[in-house]
């Protein structure tokens, strides 16, 4: 069941000649987690609050539950949309107690705003903290009491802008897992924004990501990744490699030797062969005897980038065990598991 819909949205702002959104359409389901990716500028904030109800777009129409909320110049105002909205530093009142921090949100629209506050913030696992205040909570407990906050009313849609940008690596991962499974818990729908890949890989169903205020692919984590429709999604989880060849009957000539595939009898000039440093496998075999020279290896505890060149001066990286040691200059081969044939 579809809760959210945007359909051909655009928004320019006066001071500005280019769009922050432009021609952006797309559907989120119920349940669903949806983060909205890209670079600074890419139009990810704008769209979340073109939803929420703080922008308004110069055309095109969404619809939140069944209910159109923009078309034309007609908007349901910002607090009549039934939307939950994490910001980015929470936004909780320092004078409240975590209890009427929930509780807040909850005034009017329930008979015993004090058992759904309460019922709320157990939820999140902060049963035992309803007198506490902001400050004594950690960041963790903190986002998880505006999480509570925004979920209590019950909302169609839950907004998140940046909502783990201001915890550290460590609690990151495990705040992380914990917000993701109480939405699911809840079985509310969610979208956030955020600038780490690492975020949107984990937590979300599917991502949508933008370039420039327009929206260059929305899939799951693994197609993105595995399957980007263009260089500029390929590259935004991580640079790839991007190899000229040759094709033959038998397979591709590139710069660091011979990869046999019958992919090859499909093309008649030269291609691009991409894939990722952890598709490849440093070893030395019969079949497909690529190599080059080692320029840098840099350490990464669980694994090593390689840096490795061709005679003609093209670089490729490639991921390696751990422990062994490679010395530089070395003769490196390598074999190429998985890669994408594109034309150029």
């Amino acid at each position: 069941m579809t809760i959210l819909e945007l359909h051909r949205v655009h928004k320019k702002y006066l001071q500005t000649d280019q769009f922050a959104v432009n021609d952006v359409s797309f559907q989120v389901d119920k349940g669903e987690i949806l983060s909205l990716v890209g670079e600074s500028g890419s139009g990810k904030t704008t769209l979340l609050r073109l939803i929420a109800g703080l922008e308004h777009p110069d055309s095109g129409y969404i619809s939140l539950a069944g209910q159109k909320i923009v078309e034309g110049k007609k908007s349901v105002p910002a607090n009549k949309r039934n939307v939950g909205m994490v910001f980015q530093d929470y936004a909780l009142f320092p004078h409240l107690t975590l209890l009427d921090n929930v509780k807040f949100g909850l005034k009017g629209k329930v008979s015993d705003p004090d058992k759904l506050a309460k019922d709320t913030l157990s939820l999140v696992g902060l049963s035992e903290n309803f007198s506490k205040y902001p400050h004594q909570l950690s960041g963790g407990q903190q986002q998880r009491v505006a999480l509570a906050r925004a979920i209590a009313p019950s909302p169609s849609i839950l907004l998140m802008d940046e909502p783990f940008s201001n915890l550290d690596t460590i609690l990151k991962d495990q705040v992380r897992e914990e917000i993701r499974q109480i939405i699911k818990n809840t079985g509310v729908t969610a979208i956030f924004v955020t600038h780490d890949t690492r975020d949107a890989l984990s937590t979300s169903d599917r991502i949508a990501i933008l370039h420039k205020g327009y929206l260059q692919q929305i899939d799951t984590p693994r197609n993105l990744y595995e399957f980007p429709v263009n260089g500029y999604v390929a590259n935004f989880f991580g640079r790839r490699n991007e190899l000229l060849a040759t094709p033959t009957k038998e397979g591709f000539y590139s710069g660091f030797g011979f990869i046999p595939d019958e992919r090859s009898r499909l093309f008649y000039s030269q291609v691009r062969l991409c894939f990722r440093p952890e598709n490849v496998r440093v070893e030395k075999t019969d079949q497909q005897s690529m190599c080059g020279k080692l320029l840098k290896s840099t350490y990464f505890g669980d694994h090593q980038l390689l840096k490795i060149q061709d005679e003609e001066g093209k670089t490729i990286k490639v991921r390696a065990n751990a422990h062994t040691i490679f010395e530089r200059d070395a003769l490196i081969f390598f074999t190429v598991k998985q890669f994408q044939v594109e034309e150029i």
